[in-house]
């Protein structure tokens, strides 16, 4: 495990019997660089006395979205500024180590909020065959890794499909419980959590859907955007309860059913874009589960959609991670960028509401 505290050097320690024994003093790295990401996973896959069969890269930290993972806030009185990785870099790392040391990765595991979703799937998609994460905010007490371990060392022959199926479940378990069942970080109940399994080397269908979609509405046909931002609010249940603040990424399956059924007389051949990208989330996200709350609204794999143009230029720091410039291969190669530009709503595109004109 690579750990990489706030008042302490980085290190590389294992999990043994008689506790955690520390492999390599890396001294104050920066932990959102991909460079640290990959020389940690040709670490894992080369060092001996980790030889195995099968293996799974978990990452925890804070995450939010397309805008990246991972922060490094360096150590006090560091000159080391606070950063984060950025998406492009986590697949970069990711497939540099495995280059480095002609190793495979079974399961990628995100334990970081609103890391579900086709931009990052797509990102990942050859670098290993599963990837596990939520589409929502993930509760302070993160994945189940006392249900993780503990089984691991009963079953270590479990397959990487199971192990990954297993993580959602354990999940689930720990989210779902009454309130004590668990010593939680926190004394509340934590009920909005998800995670999905997705398979990273069937996303090419759905990049494909999305670019059908942009091609069906573009150049912009103001009767679908009304629909287009209805079926977006309803589909992002960040918007109506509390998700520890996750938010811009409606559920895919949700969002495209409903616009599908919306324009299935007006314009049947969007409604078929729709369907076809419905049909092509289903294939892709294998297991999934999300809390009762959700209503079934969230199905496994969301995708960014910005309420307003400023919203899609707001940048989230220094580094100007604006949607369109961050090398999203998603964005490159289904224009979703482009439907947003033209799409995200405000009330001068799409009329003023009959309760506001009225005041007036």
């Amino acid at each position: 495990m690579f750990i990489d505290r706030l008042d302490r050097p980085a290190n590389i320690s294992t999990l043994t019997e008689n506790g955690w024994v520390e492999k390599m003093n890396l001294g104050e790295v920066n932990s959102s660089s991909p460079n640290m990401l990959s020389f940690f996973v040709n670490y894992s896959l080369t060092e001996p006395s980790l030889s195995a069969d099968n293996f799974m890269l978990m990452v925890q930290n804070h995450g939010n979205g397309y805008l990246g993972l991972c922060s490094d806030e360096g150590l006090p009185d560091s000159d080391l500024p606070k950063v984060w990785m950025s998406v492009d870099d986590l697949g970069r790392g990711i497939r540099e180590g495995l280059a480095t040391s002609g190793g495979t990765i079974d399961v990628i595991s995100l334990d970081a909020c609103t890391l579900g979703t086709i931009e990052i799937a797509y990102e990942l998609r050859g670098t290993a065959s599963y990837l596990v994460s939520s589409q929502m905010g993930v509760p302070f007490d993160g994945q189940n890794y006392i249900a993780l371990l503990t089984d691991l060392s009963e079953n270590p022959d479990i397959s990487p499909f199971d192990l990954a199926c297993k993580l959602v479940d354990d999940y689930e378990e720990w989210y779902s419980a009454p309130l004590h069942t668990y010593p939680t970080l926190y004394p509340y109940m934590q009920d909005f959590g998800s995670l999905s399994v997705v398979n990273l080397s069937g996303l090419d269908p759905l990049v494909e859907a999305f670019s059908e979609f942009r091609d069906a509405v573009l150049p912009k046909d103001d009767e679908i955007g009304k629909p287009l931002r209805d079926a977006y609010i309803y589909a992002d249940s960040s918007l109506w309860m509390n998700t520890m603040g996750a938010w811009y990424y409606p559920d895919i399956i949700t969002m495209f059913t409903t616009l599908g059924d919306d324009l299935r007389d007006s314009h049947p051949d969007v409604a078929d874009c729709c369907d076809g990208i419905v049909s092509a989330a289903e294939e892709a996200i294998l297991y999934n589960w999300a809390s009762e709350i959700f209503r079934g609204i969230v199905t496994g794999l969301g995708v960014y959609v910005c309420p307003s143009i400023g919203a899609f230029e707001a940048y989230w720091d220094e580094f100007e991670r604006a949607y369109d410039n961050v090398g999203l291969d998603f964005v490159t190669e289904s224009g979703w960028d482009q439907v947003l530009m033209e799409y995200s709503y405000t009330v001068k595109m799409f009329g003023c509401p009959s309760s506001v004109s009225k005041t007036r």
